[in-house]
């Protein structure tokens, strides 16, 4: 069997640009296929270009590189297309994150939730819609998978609006086996392992047969809903191991950047409150209003900091320059190899090929896993997967208040998506009075006024039509 052809909308991707490379070049299931590199700047195409050529012949994988700036030239027939773009990722979520604090709010990651995703979304999601479009008239049989922040506000609008394609939408939060494994290193299941991915153990397949983890919930406002293993209840035991961490996690926290500054005491406090455990505490702080500071009390353990883009691009920058020396042959294809870790998408798009029946968190509409949310919602949710899609296992009802939040965020992420498309500013005005995070109508509406005139250059021209 051939290998699949795989197009990567943003080959220069700061996530999966060369993991897809790695995995093309090394997994058998891939060999013989195609990889096809589509970015609009000319000179990170040639880039990508050349590591791929480079890895790919020296592992001998068979593996046809091709690529254009212009990616209608290079879909034809394919059988994945991932969106993995993004313009000024970071200067954007910089703009977002120091307007939105001058009219009272904090963003701590600034591309999912609050003025940062809403406005990302804005910028996105016309451009999504457009590659799928695209994928429907040239690659009919192709799965769209978008890799793209907000996951969900871009998963929904290529469900509403290219109805044609076969689409789902994914974070690297979940990566299987690898999150499962660590849910039971919390859980005190297993032990942690120096010598495995990130310090993560194999879940050996009699502990799996044992374990029965229930996680669901919106993309970064997820919740393990229930973990039990060999019939026993493993919830006390992981909050008893949480409190540790909290104790242990004092002596550096306020060192930590912004996303992950205090987690383990954010994360105990959500699970007191609401009785489930927030398993993405990095964004979720920052879907709820708690942290915000609005209130008279002084806020424990302390308020969000707000997302650092100085420091996020200096880091892209530095892998970019390090992606450079791969290409030219300054650093070694073992080295490349090495440093290279495991990646969501393709593992899922290996395992879809060669029908490996390997679960994975999949951003997909619930069909009924979880049994008190709508069947179209689109959640997070464990999937069974092959060529024929994702498919949620079971999870049961969420507990209410948690459930009521889950509501909230779907209806500002479906709103965000319908404005994205139509430039309606009612609508757009609607979705930012909706989201937890604002709480002041003249706030909002300046906010939006701000951001709408600093992003002109990356939305679309008919916001600034007047109607």
């Amino acid at each position: 069997m051939r290998g699949p052809k795989v197009v990567v909308i943003g080959a220069g991707s700061f996530f999966f640009g060369k993991p897809v490379i790695k995995k093309m070049a090394t997994s058998p299931i891939m060999a013989g296929g195609t990889l096809a590199l589509v970015d609009t700047n000319p000179k990170v195409l040639r880039t990508m270009m050349r590591l791929a050529r480079r890895i790919c012949g020296q592992t001998k994988s068979g593996v046809k590189v091709i690529g254009d700036v212009n990616r209608k030239k290079v879909m034809t027939d394919a059988d994945f297309v991932v969106l993995t773009f993004a313009k000024k990722n970071a200067h954007y979520r910089g703009v977002d994150t120091q307007i939105a604090l001058k009219h009272g709010i904090t963003m701590c990651s600034s591309d999912t939730i609050g003025p940062g995703g809403i406005f990302r979304g804005l910028r996105e999601v016309p451009h999504a819609v457009a590659m799928a479009k695209d994928a429907a008239r040239l690659c009919p049989n192709a799965w769209v998978i978008n890799f793209v922040n907000p996951s969900t506000v871009l998963g929904m609008a290529l469900r509403r609006f290219a109805p044609e394609v076969r689409s789902f939408a994914l974070c690297d939060g979940h990566h299987e086996p690898y999150h499962t494994a660590g849910v039971c290193v919390e859980a005190g299941i297993l032990k942690r392992d120096p010598k495995g991915w990130y310090g993560l153990p194999k879940v050996p397949a009699d502990v799996a047969r044992k374990l029965d983890v229930r996680i669901a919930g919106v993309n970064h406002f997820t919740w393990i809903l229930g973990l039990r293993y060999d019939g026993k209840d493993m919830m006390p035991t992981l909050r008893r191991n949480l409190v540790k961490r909290v104790a242990e996690e004092k002596k550096n926290a306020a060192k930590a950047g912004s996303k992950s500054r205090f987690n383990e005491a954010y994360t105990l406090q959500m699970f007191d409150l609401f009785g489930v455990y927030p398993d993405c505490m990095g964004h979720t702080k920052e879907y709820v209003p708690y942290y915000q500071g609005h209130g008279v009390k002084p806020i424990k353990p302390d308020m969000l900091h707000p997302f650092d883009a100085v420091t996020r691009q200096k880091a892209m920058d530095k892998a970019w320059a390090k992606t450079g020396k791969f290409a030219s042959g300054k650093l070694s294809k073992a080295q490349f190899l090495k440093d290279t870790s495991a990646d969501h998408a393709s593992d899922i798009i290996e395992s879809m090929w060669g029908d490996l029946r390997k679960p994975f968190f999949i951003n997909t509409t619930n069909g009924g896993a979880v049994t008190n949310l709508p069947d179209d919602a689109f959640l997070e949710l464990r999937c069974d997967l092959d060529m024929h899609g994702p498919r949620p296992q079971p999870v049961g009802p969420m507990p209410r208040g948690v459930l009521g939040m889950q509501h909230l965020v779907l209806d500002v992420h479906e709103m965000t998506a319908e404005a994205a498309i139509t430039g309606d500013k009612a609508l757009l005005r609607r979705a930012m009075l909706t989201d937890p995070l604002c709480n002041n109508i003249a706030d909002a509406d300046a906010l939006i006024k701000d951001l709408l005139a600093a992003e002109k250059s990356a939305l679309p021209s008919y916001w600034y039509k007047k109607r």
